[in-house]
């Protein structure tokens, strides 16, 4: 089973999530461990990332290794790639 890391982002959206939403979420991520549920490879500037799919809300994630998936961004599917986008713009060039 795989360990999962989230970043500050990604914690703080599940927390401010409805009781509901994120019983959905919780259990998304639960399948995640096992690389189950609905994971589709993200392609152009965002290759090299996954995206798990929750109703309307989408989780940008990464394979670090066979044991480690990190949690990297999560909003709703209107505004999350775009967001994720920047803000992997503004890492690189911090980097």
């Amino acid at each position: 089973m795989m360990r999962i890391l989230a970043s500050d982002q990604v914690t703080g959206w599940l927390r401010n999530l409805r009781p509901e939403s994120k019983r959905r979420v919780r259990a998304a991520l639960r399948g995640l461990e096992r690389w189950q549920g609905d994971i589709k490879p993200l392609r152009g500037e965002l290759e090299g990332s996954d995206r798990l799919r929750v109703g309307g809300y989408r989780i940008v994630c990464r394979m670090v290794s066979k044991s480690l998936v990190q949690l990297e961004y999560a909003d709703t599917r209107d505004v999350v790639y775009e967001a994720f986008r920047q803000l992997r713009l503004l890492t690189e060039m911090d980097e």
